[in-house]
C-alpha cells in the first residue's frame, strides 16, 4: 500500500482511465478487456479513486438504461480492501443514478450479495457463469415436448448487422430497456460468433460473444424454446475458439443440463438484484444468458 487512505483522491473517471480500469480489473483476474471498459466508460458514468501517486485503486461505474441503472465494476485493489473504499465509490454511483430518476440493478456474488441488501438491493432471481475450457461436443437435442415440425423449421444463420433492428423489439422486452448500439457493439466484436434463429421467417432468438481477457463470454442469448437456445449456442461455440464463459439464468435448467453434457462446469453463482424493487424489469420468458454481469 502505497499510502494511507485519507491520501485517497476521488474522480470522475472517463474513456481517458481504460487502460487503468483494464490493469485494475485484470490485476484481480476479471475478464474484462480494454475494450469493455471503453465501451463503458464512453456510455457510463462512473467514479474512481486515485491514490498518492495517481495510481487507480478503485472503480464503480454505471451503465444508464432508460428508467433503469446497471451498476457494474466495483472494484477495489487487493492492498485496499476493508478500508470502506468500494461502499465510498457505490454510495456515489447509486446516489448519481437515483439523482436521475434511474432505479439501480446489479449481478453480486454471493459476498456482495450480503453487502447490498444492506443498501436496499433485493434479490430478483438468480443465475450462474458455466465454464468450458473446450466444448467437447455442442449437438442441440431435440426435445421430447416439441413438434418435430417445429423444430424441423428452426433456422440458425450468421446475424447480420442490419438482422440487428428485427430483433430490438423481442431484446427491448427480454432487457426491459432500449440497448440497441450495446448489441451493435457486441456483434463488431465476435460476428462470426452472432447468430440469429427464424421458425417460418419469424425471429426465433439471437445470441451474440465477446472477446475477454480469460474467455471468449457467450451472451445475451435469448430464444423461444430450449430448441432454438441449443441450436444458437451451438453454432456460437463452433465459431469460437478456446475457453468459453456463459452466464445463464437458474430456471433454464434443461439448457444447464445439455451445457454440462457439452463439457461446462459451474464456475460461480450470481443474484441479480435491483434496488427497492422486489422484481426486476426483465421478461424471463424469452432469457437464457446474460451479456455479462458489467453489461446487464
Amino acid at each position: 500500500m502505497a499510502a494511507s487512505a485519507e491520501t485517497l483522491r476521488q474522480i470522475d473517471l472517463s474513456p481517458a482511465h481504460a487502460e487503468a480500469g483494464f490493469g485494475l480489473s485484470a490485476l484481480i483476474g476479471w475478464n474484462q478487456t480494454v475494450e469493455d471498459w471503453r465501451y463503458i466508460l464512453a456510455h457510463g458514468a462512473g467514479v474512481g479513486v486515485l491514490d498518492s501517486e495517481d495510481t487507480l485503486i478503485g472503480t464503480a461505474m454505471a451503465l444508464p438504461y432508460g428508467r433503469f441503472a446497471w451498476v457494474c465494476l466495483v472494484l477495489v485493489a487487493p492492498g485496499w480492501r476493508r478500508q470502506g473504499i468500494a461502499t465510498r465509490l457505490m454510495d456515489a454511483v447509486v446516489q448519481r443514478q437515483e439523482a436521475a430518476g434511474r432505479i439501480p440493478g446489479l449481478d453480486a456474488t454471493p459476498d456482495g450479495r450480503e453487502v447490498y441488501r444492506r443498501i436496499g438491493f433485493r434479490d430478483v432471481w438468480r443465475l450462474a457463469r458455466y465454464q468450458a475450457e473446450r466444448v467437447e461436443a455442442a449437438a442441440p437435442e431435440a426435445p421430447p415436448t416439441l413438434p418435430s415440425i417445429l423444430h424441423d423449421a428452426l433456422s440458425v444463420r450468421p446475424l447480420e448487422a442490419a438482422d440487428l433492428t428485427r430483433f430490438a423489439a423481442p431484446d427491448r422486452r427480454l432487457f426491459g430497456a432500449d440497448r440497441l448500439e450495446l448489441l451493435f457493439h457486441l456483434r463488431r466484436r465476435q460476428p462470426g460468433a452472432a447468430f440469429g434463429a427464424w421458425r417460418e421467417g419469424r425471429p426465433a432468438g439471437y445470441v451474440l460473444a465477446r472477446d475477454g481477457r480469460e474467455a471468449v463470454q457467450i451472451g445475451p442469448l435469448a430464444a423461444a424454446d430450449d430448441a432454438a437456445a441449443q441450436s444458437l449456442a451451438a453454432a456460437a461455440f463452433d465459431a469460437v475458439t478456446g475457453p468459453v464463459f456463459i452466464d445463464v439464468a437458474d430456471v433454464r435448467s434443461g439448457f444447464v443440463r445439455w451445457l454440462e453434457a457439452c463439457g461446462f462446469a459451474l464456475q460461480r453463482p450470481y443474484i441479480r438484484m435491483i434496488r427497492g424493487r422486489d422484481s426486476g424489469f426483465d421478461d424471463s420468458s424469452l432469457l437464457y444468458a446474460i451479456a455479462g454481469p458489467e453489461l446487464g
